[in-house]
């Protein structure tokens, strides 16, 4: 009976590890596209700067018409604006909060704002603690008939909690809620 109770210890301690650390390579790989994508954003805008100062001078060694300048001039100054626009994409964060660390992704302790998701945790903790409750009883009954159901129940029920944790995550995902101001005014008015 303890060696069942220490496989079953050790089977749900090597699940958490592998899922906290499918959540860190997760964020590793997050964090380095991110970096990728700023770098090439620097590396193109320092491409055109390079070409706009290149072609200018090209421009004044040709000697170009005096009619034809103010052209290039505002043709060079917009490629200039588009170089500072993707430098200025670069610099702004991609994503406005860091990621939550691994446990508090797995378990939702971080704060929602959707009342839905809010919810949504609170069945999955519900899910969470009846599949520990019955995880608990279950050495206990190894030798009757309750054992099976026992069994089958517990995986039904982390199963259960796993679906409600990815649809609460997707519904804070979603579109940030409208604030809503009741003490506003009617406009109609």
């Amino acid at each position: 009976m303890a060696s069942q109770l220490t496989v079953s210890l050790v089977a749900a301690a090597t699940t958490t590890a592998v899922s906290l650390l499918g959540f860190v390579i997760q964020d590793q790989l997050a964090r380095r596209s991110r970096l990728e994508r700023r770098k090439r954003l620097l590396e193109d805008a320092s491409r055109r700067v390079t070409f706009v100062t290149e072609w200018w001078k090209a421009m004044e060694l040709v000697s170009a018409p005096p009619d034809e300048l103010p052209e290039a001039k505002v043709g060079g100054l917009a490629w200039l604006n588009e170089a500072s626009a993707l430098v200025a994409e670069a610099r702004s964060p991609t994503v406005t909060e860091r990621p939550q660390p691994p446990v508090r992704r797995v378990l939702l302790t971080y704060r929602f704002e959707h009342r839905s998701a809010k919810v949504i945790r609170v069945c999955f903790y519900l899910a969470l603690a009846w599949a520990i409750l019955l995880a608990a009883e279950l050495p206990f009954e190894h030798g009757s008939s309750y054992f099976a159901s026992g069994f089958v129940s517990m995986a039904v029920l982390i199963f259960l909690a796993m679906l409600l944790r990815v649809w609460a995550a997707a519904v804070e995902k979603r579109s940030p809620s409208p604030i809503r101001n009741p003490a506003a005014p009617d406009s109609s008015s």
